[in-house]
């Protein structure tokens, strides 16, 4: 022990019981002290521990530990019970020290939506096109001559569909719980649990996160 400061007092053989005892406590005195020291170096050490939580994952609650009409996912209660009796983590736990839950959803699903299309506008076409020149010749009288000429016309036009369009999602949610140990008991820390999601195109790499994309 490089950075002990422990001195201890070495009795000799020819000291009698009486003559020794200021040693013999001086001795325990400093062992105790060295405890106490070692006690408050372990209790500023906090054991952070990570377990990854697997249940059912059903829609909503059905008496299999999720949570009561929400997305499924595993209520505090079952978490709390999972550490405190299933692992009986605070049996080597002090106070202050941590345990993270991690519980994973596939976050598969099959979409369905129906899209409105709609739209509205002019388109302009030509035509060719007879057209009459009236000219007078005596006060009285007109000739008419007929010539053809190519002209450019607008038309309206409205329209509007329904597209059902299904597709599919895959989107894999992580759901963090924190539990913090105090006077042997886990319990759930305030704002948690908390939710972190990736997401990707394909199934075939589902068990590869580094190529899901986070948002």
């Amino acid at each position: 022990m490089t950075d002990c400061n422990l001195t201890i007092s070495v009795i000799q053989d020819n000291e009698n019981i009486g003559e020794s005892l200021y040693k013999i406590n001086n001795n325990f005195e400093a062992l105790q002290a060295l405890a106490c020291d070692i006690e408050k170096t372990l209790d500023k050490d906090i054991e952070i521990r990570t377990f990854f939580y697997y249940g059912p994952n059903s829609p909503t609650d059905s008496g299999d530990g999720m949570e009561d009409g929400k997305t499924s996912r595993p209520s505090v209660t079952t978490i709390e019970n999972f550490v405190n009796t299933t692992l009986q983590l605070s049996l080597i736990s002090e106070d202050r020290d941590v345990a993270y839950v991690i519980y994973q959803k596939t976050g598969w699903a099959q979409q369905k939506d129906t899209i409105n299309k709609s739209g509205s506008g002019t388109i302009s076409y030509t035509a060719t096109v007879q057209k009459a020149s009236t000219r007078k010749i005596t006060i009285s009288r007109y000739v008419t001559t007929w010539y053809t000429a190519t002209e450019t016309f607008y038309a309206g036009y409205r329209w509007s569909t329904n597209i059902n369009d299904v597709y599919n999602q895959y989107a894999p949610v992580l759901v963090i719980y924190k539990l913090t140990c105090k006077d042997n008991k886990y319990s759930m820390d305030k704002d948690f649990p908390k939710f972190t999601r990736a997401a990707t195109n394909t199934t075939a790499n589902w068990n590869n996160p580094t190529t899901w994309s986070i948002y």
